[in-house]
This record gives C-alpha cells, sequence and structure tokens, in this order.
C-alpha cells in the first residue's frame, strides 16, 4: 500500500509539474510572439513615415530581426505543440507568412513612394493584420488554456483513481489481516492444544515409567525373596542336616556305622550340588552360552516337563547362532516365563513351543490349550515384563486368548542380513 502510493503520488506530482511546465512555456512563446508582432507593426509604421534614408534602413534591418525572432518563436512553439491546437497554429502561421509577404514590397519602396503611400499601406494592410494575428494568438492562449484544464482534469482522474486504489488496498489488507488473525489464532489454538496433549503424554509417560520403576523394584525385591527362600529352604537345610551327619559321624562307634554316615553326606552334598546348579540354570542357564539358544530352550522345555508333568514339545527351525546375547536372552526369559505361567496358571495339558526364521526375521510361538482368560484385563506383571523386554529390542509382542479357548503368545524380531535390525531399520 505504501508503495502503491508513493508510486502513484509521484506520478501526479510529475505530471502536474509537466503540465504547468509546458504550459508557461507555451504562454511565454506566446507572449513573445504577441509583443514581436506589436512590435514589428511600430517599426513598419515608422519605415513607412521616415523620410530619412538611414534611418529607413535601420528601421528595415529592425524589421529583419524581428522576422527571424518570429520565427524562431514559431518553430519553437511547435515543438511543443498539443494536437488540440494543431489547425489554429497553422492558421496562425500562415497569417504570419502572408503578412510578411505583403510587407515584402513596401520594403523596396523609396521616400517619396512612401509618402504617397505609407498612409494607405498602414491603413489596409498592417493596422488590420496586426488585429487578426492578436485575435489568433488570444485563440491560442485560449487552447492553450483549455488544453491546461485539460491536464488538471486527467490529474484529478488520476487523484480519483489513487483514492479508488488507496480504498481497495486498505480493504483488502483489512480483510487480509483479518484472514491472517483467524489463522493465527487458529494455529496458536492447535499448538496449544497439540502441546497440552504432548504435556499430557509425557505425564502419562512419567506415570508409567514410575509404574515401570515400581514393578521393576517389586520384581527385584520378589526375585531376591525367592532366591532366599530356595537358599534357605534347600541349602541350608541340606546344609544344616550334612552338619548334624557329620556330628554323628564323629560318634560313630564303628567303622561300618562310618561308611554308612559318609555316604548319607555325600548323597546331601551332591543333592545340593544339583541344587545350587538348578538354581544357577535359573539365573543364567550356562548352555546359553555354550550350547546355544535353542539347546538352551530345549532344556528348559525339559526341566518344565520333569517338575510339572506339563507335556512341552518344542519346534525349532535350524538358526545361526549370530543373535546377539541381549536377544537370545530376551527370547529364552520369554520362553520362560510363558511356560512357568502355563505351569501354574492354564491348567493346561500340552504346550507347544514354535522357533521360526525366514526373510522376515525370528518369530518365537508359545501355545497352550488351557483355560485361556482375558488379556485387556487380566495382563499381569509378568505378561508386562516380558512386553517390555521385546520392545526394548525393537521387537513386536502378541498374546491372543479367550476364556476356554487357550492361549497364544508371539514375539518378532526383524532381522536384517542375518542379524537383529538396528533401532532405524526398525522405525
Amino acid at each position: 500500500m505504501a508503495i502503491d502510493a508513493t508510486t502513484s503520488l509521484r506520478d501526479v506530482e510529475v505530471t502536474t509539474a509537466a503540465l504547468r511546465t509546458e504550459s508557461r512555456k507555451r504562454d511565454g512563446l506566446l507572449d513573445q510572439l504577441r509583443a514581436d508582432i506589436y512590435r514589428s507593426a511600430t517599426v513598419v509604421r515608422d519605415y513607412l513615415l521616415e523620410l530619412d534614408g538611414a534611418r529607413a534602413e535601420n528601421h528595415r534591418a529592425e524589421l529583419e530581426l524581428l522576422r527571424t525572432r518570429i520565427d524562431d518563436t514559431l518553430r519553437l512553439y511547435e515543438q511543443k505543440l498539443p494536437d488540440t491546437e494543431k489547425d489554429a497554429f497553422e492558421d496562425l502561421r500562415s497569417r504570419v507568412e502572408s503578412y510578411w509577404k505583403s510587407l515584402a514590397p513596401a520594403l523596396q519602396w523609396d521616400a517619396a513612394v512612401r509618402r504617397a503611400k505609407g498612409g494607405s499601406f498602414l491603413q489596409d494592410v498592417i493596422m488590420p493584420f496586426r488585429a487578426e494575428v492578436l485575435q489568433l494568438t488570444r485563440q491560442v492562449t485560449a487552447l492553450n488554456e483549455r488544453d491546461l484544464d485539460a491536464g488538471e482534469e486527467r490529474i484529478r482522474a488520476v487523484q480519483s483513481r489513487f483514492r479508488q486504489r488507496v480504498a481497495i488496498i486498505s480493504v483488502f489488507a483489512l480483510v487480509l489481516g483479518l484472514i491472517l488473525v483467524a489463522v493465527s489464532i487458529r494455529r496458536v489454538q492447535r499448538l496449544e492444544r497439540e502441546a497440552k496433549a504432548r504435556y499430557e503424554e509425557v505425564e502419562e509417560a512419567r506415570r508409567e515409567l514410575q509404574k515401570l520403576s515400581d514393578r521393576l523394584v517389586n520384581a527385584q525385591e520378589e526375585e531376591r525373596r525367592n532366591l532366599s527362600r530356595e537358599l534357605h529352604d534347600e541349602i541350608g537345610q541340606a546344609m544344616s542336616a550334612m552338619l548334624v551327619e557329620l556330628g554323628r559321624l564323629e560318634a560313630a562307634p564303628d567303622s561300618e556305622t562310618r561308611g554308612e554316615r559318609l555316604t548319607s553326606i555325600r548323597r546331601m552334598a551332591e543333592a545340593s550340588v544339583g541344587m545350587v546348579r538348578n538354581m544357577a540354570l535359573l539365573l543364567r542357564p550356562s548352555m546359553l552360552d555354550d550350547l546355544g539358544l535353542v539347546a538352551a530352550l530345549r532344556w528348559q522345555a525339559r526341566e518344565v516337563t520333569r517338575r510339572s508333568g506339563l507335556k512341552v514339545k518344542m519346534v525349532a527351525d535350524e538358526i545361526a547362532e549370530d543373535l546377539p546375547d541381549s536377544h537370545r536372552t530376551c527370547i529364552y526369559r520369554v520362553v520362560q516365563e510363558a511356560l512357568n505361567n502355563c505351569a501354574r496358571h492354564s491348567q493346561a495339558t500340552q504346550v507347544r513351543v514354535v522357533v521360526h526364521r525366514d526373510r522376515d526375521g525370528l518369530s518365537v510361538t508359545v501355545q497352550d490349550d488351557g483355560i485361556g482368560f482375558e488379556p485387556s484385563r487380566e495382563k499381569g506383571m509378568g505378561l508386562l515384563g516380558m512386553e517390555e523386554r521385546v520392545e526394548r529390542l525393537g521387537g513386536r509382542f502378541s498374546i491372543e486368548s479367550k476364556p476356554g479357548n487357550g492361549t497364544v503368545l508371539w514375539i518378532h524380531f526383524p532381522l536384517t542380513n542375518g542379524g537383529p535390525a538396528s533401532l532405524k531399520d526398525i522405525v
């Protein structure tokens, strides 16, 4: 708006100044023309009435000079001539040329002829021509004034268009400003809603993190209680029994009784070693590092069958042991937790564990024929822990179950070039 207003005002000022300058120049030329014509008439009169030859020559020389100046004035005026004045100007110039032609014979008269014909020549030729030329100059002046009026009218039209443009641009700017304000308000409101949603998500994540931290602490405490209970109930009792047998061994009266006591102590020591080995395998199975994932899973299946009587069938593809330790441990712990849940809660008779690897990645499925449950309502800490383990490594976790229809647990890890996908590949 400012640029347009500045441009329009500058155009108006330039146009106005040009019109006024040209008008003043044309008026000045017309004034000069009228003055020279008046002067020429006076000089002609003096020439015709002059009896002295030398002075008459001076008057004739002055007339030649005036003629040259009048011709120059007409030529300059023609260069600045508006289209509306062409006809009147051509009439004026033709009259001036006729004037000089009619005056040419009189400039050749001698003193006697001038005395005889000078008065009538002035009366019949010079005076009417001067009046006619002056009338023509007034007509040209009137045309010049009308042209100036037309120019001023054009300037007023330009000013009117300028006011209209200012009004239109002002309305457009106002509408555009209102639209911009409305869009900005909506944008700000949307950003506020998004910020509020992000804040709520952060708060929810913080609460979930707090819950997870609490569950982790509870899990650690539960694991410690279990380990403490196993050590106290199993290892502690066995060691106490061994101490009792050693005391009896010291008091045994004969070698036969001592042999029996030593045999009993050896059996209790072997049982304690077995319990320690089982506890170590539960904490971290060494065969997972020594023999690989599939062998560790088969051993886990056999142990569950041995302890609970639950029939576990293991189906596994030939898997290259190129998985990182974190993935192997995660799969082992998920299957271990799933089998323990089946043995304790599902009332199942058979469990099928399938480990399958293809182009898309590595999948593990644990399916039982138990009583089932509602995963959306009865998801315990064990299932949450399994899901968090899998998702932390970029895998997918799902569980499908309905009351009376058994349970299917499925995990999947995407692999690239034989190894686990990076976080960037997963995303």
